[in-house]
């Protein structure tokens, strides 16, 4: 019986992690619209490119994306937009550009 649980539990654990990927990826592309902007979109198994290194989208960290880097065995936390190109679909690169800050002041032409 103890073997029914252990299942029951990973399925809950995996159905659970593919919710909070499924809406922390929402979040990523909806919030820095990078379908509108760039003409893609950040998923699980989306080729990127992050400081000019190729790697794989494999998880979700909060607003953030874990990459796996080629050649490296442990994944990368990478901001959406920092130091970022996704592969389109047809193969060519998109490199993401962050959004202006709405709430950054701006200065007058006297600098103030």
């Amino acid at each position: 019986m103890t073997d029914y649980l252990d299942h029951d539990e990973d399925l809950d654990e995996a159905a659970f992690a593919r919710r909070r990927q499924a809406g922390q990826l929402d979040h990523i592309n909806t919030y820095y619209r990078l379908p509108e902007r760039l003409g893609v979109t950040a998923a699980l198994g989306v080729r990127v490119r992050h400081e000019d290194r190729e790697g794989t989208i494999t998880d979700t960290a909060g607003q953030y994306l874990r990459v796996l880097l080629d050649g490296d065995t442990d994944t990368t936390v990478c901001h959406a937009t920092a130091s970022m190109a996704y592969q389109r679909p047809d193969g060519t690169w998109a490199r993401a550009t962050p959004l202006p800050d709405p709430y950054a002041r701006t200065t007058d032409e006297a600098g103030q």
